[in-house]
């Protein structure tokens, strides 16, 4: 049953993307001459999101009001599943690391919504992004970024980056933040295993094990204010304690020799100590 399952989901994804991307590409265009190019993408691909949780099997819940109009959104990240759920309540584009643009497929798809890519270590590439995301927030777009840097196991949320939240502060623009979870059903491997994508997990085994739950559970939880600084240091250490206290742990994974480390990043980082 799960193998037939997961043959099912694939072809669920696989049909849902062609028709949706298609559409993208043949209304981009003229969504373009109207000078609405960028809201024709956002709600195509907040369509897809949609459509791709319910080919997965997911229930989404979400709490709070998501912002609306241009804003710049930061959140924890557990997953690639992160952008589904936070793209089916939002209207944005996001900024991701680069290697996702490499990827087969999915690099092509996260380049045709408008993502922003960040090559992690590179310094002066991320001058460059910064400098990207502050003309398109001061052009009213809708940014989302996870300052964690990185996708963790969900034993806890990570000291967040400061570096790419500069534009906000240049442009005295108060932020939002957003807590993400999930839950998988009784008996199923634990979302901490089955949704989370962390460590050295290779991408597609863990899709497939994504792909054999009969359904799970999403939660997005919205703060209700936005958080404002001149500082980025201190708007990243506000909005670390924005999302810890919407944050609620995945159940750890049963993996031996792997549930010892999973806090160990977070014991190592303190709010806005990265550059």
């Amino acid at each position: 049953m799960s193998s037939l399952r997961v043959v099912r989901r694939l072809a669920g994804v696989a049909a849902v993307t062609l028709v949706l991307w298609s559409l993208l590409l043949v209304g981009l265009l003229p969504a373009r001459a109207l000078g609405r190019g960028a809201r024709w993408t956002d709600r195509i691909r907040q369509l897809w999101a949609g459509a791709l949780l319910c080919v997965l099997g997911a229930r989404v819940t979400v709490e709070g009001r998501p912002p609306r109009g241009g804003f710049l959104l930061v959140a924890n990240h557990l997953s690639y599943v992160d952008v589904l759920v936070l793209s089916s309540a939002l209207e944005c584009t996001f900024v991701s690391k680069a290697e996702v643009a490499r990827w087969p497929l999915v690099g092509w798809l996260a380049r045709s919504a408008g993502t922003l890519f960040v090559e992690r270590g590179d310094r002066r590439g991320l001058a460059t992004v910064a400098e990207r995301m502050r003309a398109r927030l001061a052009a009213g777009e809708a940014l989302v970024l996870f300052p964690e840097g990185t996708s963790t196991a969900g034993a806890g949320v990570l000291a967040f980056r400061p570096s790419l939240l500069q534009p906000a502060c240049e442009l005295g623009l108060a932020v939002h933040a957003a807590a993400l979870r999930y839950r998988t059903p009784a008996g199923s491997p634990p979302a901490s295993h089955a949704i989370a994508w962390w460590g050295d997990d290779t991408f597609v085994p863990h899709l497939v094990d994504l792909l054999r739950l009969s359904h799970f559970e999403a939660h997005v939880s919205f703060a209700a204010e936005p958080i404002a600084s001149s500082d980025r240091k201190d708007l990243a250490a506000r909005l670390h304690r924005a999302v810890v206290q919407r944050f609620v742990p995945l159940e750890p994974p049963a993996r031996p020799g792997r549930s010892a480390d999973l806090l160990e990043p977070c014991r190592r980082l303190e709010p806005g100590s990265a550059p």
